[in-house]
C-alpha cells in the first residue's frame, strides 16, 4: 500500500493568496488536477478558505486543455454580433468573444498561455450604448481550434472598475443571447 503524501494546508493557502497559479501548485506540491481539485474541496469542506478565494481556478489537465465543472454558478451569453476584444500592450492584436459573463469570458484568436495576465479593452459603441472599457483578465485555459486554426482561450475577469463593471452589465443584455 503506498502511503499518502502530507501537504501542508497553511502553505497550499498561503500559496494561493499570494498568487500562485494553478501550474504553480501542481508543480510544487506534486498534484495532478484531480489532486489540486481535492486540495481545494478538503480546504473548502474545513471552512479554512472562503469560496470566493478559489472562484475561476480550474485545474489544468494538460498544457492545452482543462477540466470543466459540469454546473456553471453563472450561464453564458453569446455575442449576436462579432464583438472583438483588444489586448491593451498590442493593440493590434484583437480576438472574437465566443462567449461572455460579469467573471469571465471565451475568446478565439487571442494568442495566450495558462496564466497570463492581460488588459483587455471591449469596444462595442459600434453596436450599442456601451462606451469603451478595460478589465484585468487572467487566461485559465488555451485550446487549439483544428477546425478553424485558431486559438480558443477562456480569461477569469481579475479586476474591472466599477464603470467597466458597469458597461459589461449593459453589454450582456444589449449584444448577447443567454444559455
Amino acid at each position: 500500500m503506498t502511503e499518502k503524501r502530507k501537504i501542508s494546508a497553511r502553505e497550499v493557502i498561503f500559496d494561493t493568496r499570494k498568487g500562485m497559479t494553478n501550474n504553480d501548485l501542481m508543480h510544487k506540491y506534486g498534484l495532478s488536477p484531480r489532486g489540486l481539485a481535492s486540495v481545494f474541496k478538503k480546504l473548502l469542506a474545513a471552512h479554512i478558505i472562503l469560496e470566493e478565494e478559489l472562484e475561476g481556478r480550474i485545474p489544468v489537465v494538460a498544457a492545452d486543455t482543462v477540466e470543466v465543472e459540469k454546473a456553471r454558478a453563472m450561464s453564458r451569453n453569446y455575442p449576436v454580433v462579432t464583438l472583438p476584444v483588444y489586448d491593451i500592450d498590442d493593440i493590434t492584436t484583437d480576438g472574437q468573444i465566443m462567449d461572455i459573463t460579469e467573471r469571465g469570458l471565451q475568446v478565439l484568436g487571442l494568442n495566450a498561455l495558462v496564466g497570463d495576465r492581460k488588459s483587455l479593452l471591449i469596444q462595442a459603441d459600434d453596436f450599442a450604448d456601451v462606451y469603451p472599457f478595460v478589465f484585468e483578465a487572467e487566461c485559465r485555459w488555451v485550446r487549439s481550434d483544428p477546425e478553424i486554426q485558431a486559438v480558443v482561450a477562456g480569461f477569469e475577469i481579475t479586476n474591472i472598475s466599477d464603470g467597466g463593471l458597469q458597461e459589461l452589465r449593459k453589454l450582456i443584455p444589449q449584444l448577447t443571447l443567454g444559455d
